[in-house]
């Protein structure tokens, strides 16, 4: 009985002492604790079976250090490692056999689609969109007929990715009438820092629609209209710089480029009435924007560039400019508006009708901007910027090169300009700047556009499912598990290598729509 006392109280002695060796901040203790907390943050394991592992480990190791000296690193990564090995199997023993029998690409239990995704994703250069990526992956894989596949990348992405093919799978996850798929986080851990967190892209329920509220009326037609004169100015910019390379050897390095350029200059002047003059010459504000969206890798890259370390601090350099840049422009322009609040509510500019839309609910020119509004204004000033550069400059070059290869198209959308423009091209650009309605005379025009966003759709929606139990029907009339999935509504319709030389680029149909 006294020997039972004694073991207890030394027992007791030992947990009251445990703090001892653990105020030894020594470097092999800081490494597990920082790898404890990486493993927790990449949810590769499981904080509510590591944390008594660790104190578990971190007991024994008290115990026996007063005996023979056992290191604290090895109970400690004991702790670590055992709730990992557990989470990690569970995880992938889970993930595997969910999507074994799912559309998709050849499975291994082992690997799941990483081999497969690994070799297809090869045969394009490091830099291509995933959209043409996962477009080939379904086209030669014949999973069209599904409307949908899945991808498991499990431990590089920790939970199944649907990605939807058809239009009619992705009306029911961006246009559910019930209850809606909300946007993953993700979207905003990616995009974050290249387009501000409160971007109307990342937003959801009510900041939407008041985001919504508070830049619809920049956006109405009579606005957009009032903007057709700057709109044709700035293309001449354009088409002047095509022009030139025309007159030359005709070669074009990067279309996109150029396009980036026009459609950054026209939203800098539509959203806050400044020239930013990145056709003519280089701006620190849109080259910093432009960087990030590059930098930036979303949730269906599998590039190990993903953990560059180098590209995680040139993203947050460049997002430091463009906060900079852009909070410069907006205090300047509330200072020009403040001391002229009238141009507020007669300015076309968006960010004004913003502003104007702000006093209204009861905000003060004459009180200064608010740092709440100003970060809002701000992340919503590179959202536009990068929509612009990576939406809009995509179609304007795919459009391009599409009736460079269809000379038929080409001479409609000719005949349509010499009908409602006149046969002058010097001429058409004033003609159109003085009557704006003239471009709602341009059926076909339209038709080419809208042709183009089909086959080459440059953005899609990321969501989740609601609630568990949650399911998609595909085209061929199967139900699909939604819940605990990524769903990407990539809107992918069109031909995914590029080589479209068979798609059907058919604008007379577009034209009726």
């Amino acid at each position: 009985m006294q020997n039972s006392t004694w073991d207890a109280s030394s027992v007791v002695e030992g947990i009251i002492e445990l703090q001892h060796p653990l105020r030894q901040i020594t470097v092999p203790r800081i490494i597990v604790i920082v790898a404890f907390l990486g493993l927790v943050r990449l949810r590769v394991t499981n904080l509510s079976l590591a944390i008594p592992a660790i104190l578990l480990a971190a007991y024994h190791e008290r115990t026996l250090y007063q005996k023979d000296g056992i290191s604290t690193v090895k109970y400690s990564v004991v702790g670590l490692v055992i709730p990992w090995l557990l989470t990690f199997a569970y995880r992938l023993v889970e993930m595997r056999r969910r999507c074994r029998q799912l559309p998709g690409v050849p499975h291994s239990f082992l690997l799941g689609h990483i081999p497969t995704l690994a070799r297809e994703t090869m045969k394009f250069p490091r830099d291509i969109h995933n959209h043409v990526v996962m477009s080939h992956i379904a086209d030669t894989y014949d999973l069209r007929k599904h409307g949908l596949f899945f991808v498991d990348s499990y431990p590089i992405m920790s939970e199944p990715l649907m990605v939807v093919v058809a239009p009619e799978v992705a009306a029911q996850v961006v246009q559910n009438q019930g209850e809606p798929f909300l946007k993953h986080p993700v979207l905003n851990a990616d995009f974050g820092r290249a387009i501000g967190a409160r971007g109307m892209v990342g937003q959801e329920g009510e900041g939407w629609k008041e985001l919504r509220t508070m830049f619809n009326p920049g956006f109405s037609q009579a606005n957009l209209m009032s903007m057709v004169p700057m709109i044709v100015e700035e293309t001449a910019i354009f088409v002047n710089r095509l022009s030139k390379i025309a007159a030359g050897d005709g070669f074009i390095e990067n279309t996109d480029s150029l396009a980036a350029a026009v459609t950054v200059d026209i939203i800098g002047q539509a959203l806050l009435g400044v020239k930013f003059d990145a056709q003519t010459s280089s701006n620190d504000l849109v080259t910093s924007v432009v960087q990030a969206s590059h930098l930036v890798k979303t949730y269906t890259n599998f590039d190990p560039e993903r953990l560059n370390l180098w590209r995680y601090l040139r993203l947050r350099y460049h997002e430091a400019i463009s906060n900079t840049k852009i909070t410069e422009i907006l205090s300047a322009r509330w200072t020009e508006l403040a001391a002229e609040p009238e141009k507020a509510s007669s300015s076309s500019a968006i960010f004004d009708i913003a502003m104007a839309k702000y006093m209204k609910r009861g905000g003060s020119l004459q009180n200064g901007v608010t740092k709440d509004f100003l970060e809002l204004m701000r992340d919503n000033v590179k959202t536009f910027i990068f929509a612009g550069h990576d939406t809009t400059s995509t179609i304007i070059t795919y459009a391009l090169w599409e009736l460079s290869r269809h000379p038929d198209c080409l001479r409609q959308a000719r005949e349509e300009h010499d009908a409602v423009l006149g046969t002058d091209p010097n001429e058409a650009g004033a003609r159109l700047a003085a009557n704006p309605l003239l471009a709602n005379s341009l059926p076909y025009t339209t038709a080419i556009v809208r042709e183009t966003l089909r086959l080459w759709t440059p953005a899609g929606s990321v969501r989740m499912a609601p609630k568990k139990g949650t399911t998609v029907v595909g085209l061929d009339g199967r139900t699909y598990p939604a819940d605990n999935c990524m769903i990407w509504a990539a809107g992918l319709s069109g031909p995914g290598t590029g080589d479209a030389g068979d798609a059907d680029y058919s604008c007379d149909d577009a034209a009726q729509v």
